[in-house]
C-alpha cells in the first residue's frame, strides 16, 4: 500500500500562495494582535478614568513618554534583527538567522533590566519632570511602582514575538498579544474596584498580562522542537550582528525616541495651555487613536518578512507588489478610522468617563482633531516598514522621522502661539500631511529606480 506523503514541518512559508493570500495569512494575525495590543494599553485608562477621573488619565498620559523611552530599546534591536534574520531566510542561511535571534534575546534582557532598574532609582525626579504635579504625582508613583518590571518583560516580549512571525507563526505572535490584554481586561476590575488596590491594582493587571505574555514566548522558543530554538551556542555576543540590527532598527528606535520627546512636549503644551484636563483629553484621544493606528502597524508587520524575503531571494518585483497592496489596505483601514473617529467622538470619550462633561466635551473635540487624517498615515508607517525590509536603514530613518521631529515637534511649538490650545490639539494631524506627502515622494522615486511602478497594480 503506497504511503501518503507527509508535508514538512519545515516547508517554506512564504511559497505556494498568492500575494494577496500570504499578506493576509501574515497580516490578519498581526492587526488583530495590534488592535488587541492597543485595547492592552487602553483598558487600564478606561477603569482609572472611571475610577479617578480626569486627574487619574492625567497621571497615566504623563507616563507616555516614559513607556516609548523603553520601547525604544526594543524596536532597536527586535525590529532590526528581525529584518536580519528574514534577510537569512530568504537566502537560506538559517544558521546565521538562529545566531541573529539569540544575539537579539540577550541584548533585549540585558537593555530591559538596566532601564528596570534606573527607573526605580530615577522614578520622582522623572515623573517631576515629564510633568506631574500635587494632584497627579501621587497616582503616577504608585502606578509606576509596579510596573516597572513588567515593561521590562513587555519590552523583552515585544522584541521576540517580531521572530515568531517571520518564522511563519503568524497566530501563535498574536495569541501572545491576546494573552496579556484578556488577563488585563478581567484582572482589572478585581484588583481596582474589589480588592481596591486602586493605581497599583490597575498597574498590578498591566503586568500580570505581560508575565504571562513573556513565559508564553519564551517556551516557544524554548521547545527544543521548535524550527528556530533558543541554545545558549546561538547567544555568544557577534558584536557585528548587533551593530547590523542596531543599524536597522535605528530608524524605529529614534522614531520612539522621537515620540518620547514629542509626547513630553505635548504634555507640557497641553498643560501651559488647558491644564490637567486638556491632558486628560489629549490621553483620551491618543487612545484612539492607538485603535486606528494600530491595524496600520499591524499590516506593516505582516508585510515586513514578506518584502524582506523576496527582496533577499532577488525577488523585486514581488517585494514591491506586496508593498502596494499593503498600502491600499492600509489606507482604507485609515480611512474607516477618520469616519468612526469624527462620527462618535463624545461615545469614545464616555468610554473613559461618562459623568465629567467638561472632559466629556473637551476629549470629543481632541479626538476629532488628532484622527481627522489618520487614512494618511499608511503611507509613512508601510514606507518605513519597507526601507527597513529591504534593509535601507537611512531611507527608512527619513520616513520614519520625518513626522515626530521634522513635522509634529516644531508645530508644537509654534501653533499654539497663534492659535492657543486648539494649535496643540491640530499638530499632529497637519504633521500627517506633510509625512504623508514625503513618504511619496521618496517610494515613487525608489519604485522608479527598480522600474517599477509606484501606483497600485489592477491585479493581485
Amino acid at each position: 500500500m503506497r504511503k501518503k506523503k507527509k508535508t514538512s514541518p519545515n516547508k517554506n512559508p512564504f511559497k505556494g500562495r498568492s500575494i494577496s493570500s500570504l499578506l493576509i495569512k501574515f497580516s490578519a494575525p498581526a492587526v488583530a494582535g495590534m488592535f488587541v495590543s492597543a485595547l492592552y494599553n487602553i483598558i487600564s485608562r478606561v477603569y482609572v478614568g472611571r475610577e479617578f477621573g480626569a486627574d487619574g488619565i492625567a497621571s497615566i498620559t504623563l507616563l507616555f513618554p516614559m513607556g516609548f523611552f523603553f520601547l525604544a530599546f526594543s524596536v532597536l534591536i527586535g525590529v532590526g534583527a528581525n529584518a536580519l534574520f528574514s534577510i537569512r531566510l530568504g537566502e537560506k542561511n538559517e544558521e546565521e538567522a538562529r545566531t541573529i535571534l539569540g544575539n537579539a534575546f540577550v541584548v533585549l534582557s540585558v537593555s530591559s533590566l538596566i532601564l528596570m532598574i534606573l527607573g526605580y532609582l530615577f522614578l520622582e525626579p522623572v515623573l517631576l519632570f515629564l510633568g506631574a504635579d500635587e494632584h497627579t504625582l501621587t497616582y503616577a508613583t504608585q502606578y509606576m511602582q509596579v510596573v516597572l518590571p513588567g515593561y521590562a518583560l513587555f519590552n523583552i516580549g515585544a522584541g521576540m514575538n517580531n521572530f515568531i512571525r517571520s518564522a511563519g507563526h503568524p497566530k501563535t505572535a498574536m495569541a501572545t498579544q491576546f494573552i496579556g490584554a484578556f488577563l488585563n481586561l478581567t484582572i482589572a476590575p478585581l484588583t481596582i474596584f474589589v480588592l481596591g488596590w486602586g493605581m497599583r491594582g490597575a498597574a498590578a493587571a498591566t503586568v500580570s498580562g505581560q508575565v504571562v505574555s513573556f513565559a508564553w514566548i519564551l517556551l516557544f522558543f524554548l521547545n527544543p522542537k521548535a524550527q528556530f530554538p533558543l541554545h545558549f551556542r546561538y547567544m555568544r555576543i557577534k558584536w557585528k550582528i548587533v551593530y547590523d540590527s542596531a543599524l536597522i532598527g535605528l530608524s524605529q528606535a529614534v522614531f520612539q525616541l522621537a515620540s518620547s520627546v514629542l509626547n513630553f512636549l505635548l504634555n507640557h503644551a497641553l498643560l501651559k495651555y488647558g491644564g490637567n484636563l486638556a491632558v486628560s483629553a489629549m490621553g483620551v484621544a491618543v487612545s484612539a487613536n492607538a485603535i486606528f493606528i494600530m491595524p496600520l502597524l499591524g499590516l506593516s508587520q505582516g508585510a515586513q518578512p514578506l518584502i524582506g524575503y523576496n527582496y533577499g531571494a532577488r525577488k523585486f518585483a514581488l517585494a514591491f507588489q506586496t508593498l502596494k497592496m499593503a498600502l491600499r489596505w492600509g489606507v482604507g483601514v485609515g480611512l474607516a478610522g477618520s469616519t468612526i473617529a469624527i462620527c462618535f467622538a463624545p461615545y469614545i470619550v464616555q468610554i473613559f468617563n461618562n459623568s465629567d462633561k467638561e472632559l466629556i466635551s473637551m476629549g470629543a473635540y481632541a479626538v476629532r482633531a488628532l484622527n481627522i487624517f489618520t487614512g494618511f498615515a499608511a503611507l509613512q508607517i508601510l514606507g518605513t516598514s519597507f526601507f527597513q525590509a529591504i534593509n535601507k536603514p537611512f531611507f527608512a530613518a527619513a520616513l520614519s522621522l520625518s513626522r515626530q521631529v521634522l513635522f509634529v515637534i516644531p508645530l508644537i511649538l509654534i501653533l499654539p502661539l497663534f492659535w492657543g490650545l486648539n494649535g496643540v490639539f491640530f499638530a499632529p494631524a497637519i504633521a500627517d500631511i506633510l509625512a504623508c506627502t514625503l513618504a511619496f515622494f521618496l517610494l515613487k522615486g525608489y519604485f522608479a529606480k527598480y522600474k517599477q511602478n509606484f501606483f497600485f497594480s489592477k491585479k493581485f
